[in-house]
């Protein structure tokens, strides 16, 4: 029997970009780095770090979540002009494939990677949490839509990068101009949280974001002159609509029992007067 005879695999190599420009890009050139960085975090909001605070008081840490959350708010926003910008010049679903342009693969790719390293720096919300005794806010929910969001943009950057994203990422940045702006000001106490009335809108807005993100992207592949692949398609499509129903599931969860508790109080204090 010949030795060429047998099952074959196929050859993948993680290593190779979809264009060799991408691997310029700082974490971006082998999956390594990323995995690295991904491992860590998992294992720190996991086990290391609720093993270190087991027996410490929990950090309020205002100031550097004022810092922080201040420094995501302005990095949101440059990201929100940015991709405004090129959705009022491009179109929302345009047809010419982009990627065939030098000039325009390098801006789309630096773009993309703009994205993904808020998605890296992002990882610290979690870290916050860990710190300050904020258990109930480190949910499968929160890990899972943390950690595939910097894995996943990684891969559509290295892999199969397209101008689609300027519009997801567009929202998303609006979503957090307003979601690190009130994590700001929460941190300052109880004196200020009191005020801040639209958490409860926030968690609206990322509904109809997602909502939002699945319509533009059937639109998107169906008009573009290089789509993406079926599966690449699939797996955006699909896990976007996972993280719908993730959200709605908390939304729920959160206000619909704030609400029946509320009724319950309302329905006490009468009976009792």
């Amino acid at each position: 029997m010949s030795a060429d005879v047998g099952l074959r695999f196929p050859v993948w190599d993680l290593s190779k970009s979809q264009y060799e420009e991408t691997d310029y890009l700082p974490l971006v050139s082998t999956p390594g780095p990323v995995m690295v960085i991904l491992a860590v975090y998992l294992l720190f909001v996991l086990k290391i770090g609720p093993a270190l605070m087991v027996k410490r008081e929990p950090y309020k840490l205002t100031t550097v979540l004022m810092l922080y959350n201040a420094l995501q708010v302005v990095y949101s926003v440059y990201l929100v002009q940015k991709y405004f910008r090129h959705l009022l010049q491009h179109g929302l679903v345009p047809k010419t494939c982009y990627m065939n342009q030098e000039a325009e693969r390098t801006e789309i790719l630096f773009s993309i990677w703009l994205y993904f390293a808020a998605k890296v720096s992002e990882l610290l919300d979690t870290v916050f949490f860990v710190l300050r005794k904020k258990d109930n806010q480190i949910t499968f929910l929160h890990l899972y839509h943390h950690s595939v969001m910097m894995i996943g943009t990684w891969a559509y950057l290295k892999y199969w990068p397209s101008d689609t994203l300027f519009f997801i990422g567009f929202l998303n940045s609006l979503v957090h101009v307003f979601m690190y702006t009130y994590y700001g000001l929460s941190a300052l106490g109880p004196k200020v949280a009191k005020y801040l009335f639209w958490k409860k809108y926030m968690t609206k807005f990322q509904l109809v974001q997602f909502v939002c993100i699945i319509i533009h992207y059937i639109a998107a592949v169906r008009n573009s002159e290089c789509p993406p692949s079926s599966g690449v398609a699939t797996f955006i499509g699909t896990n976007t609509a996972f993280f719908l129903i993730l959200f709605l599931h908390f939304y729920r969860q959160s206000y619909s029992r704030r609400k029946n508790v509320s009724n319950g109080s309302a329905k006490k204090i009468s009976k009792e007067l």
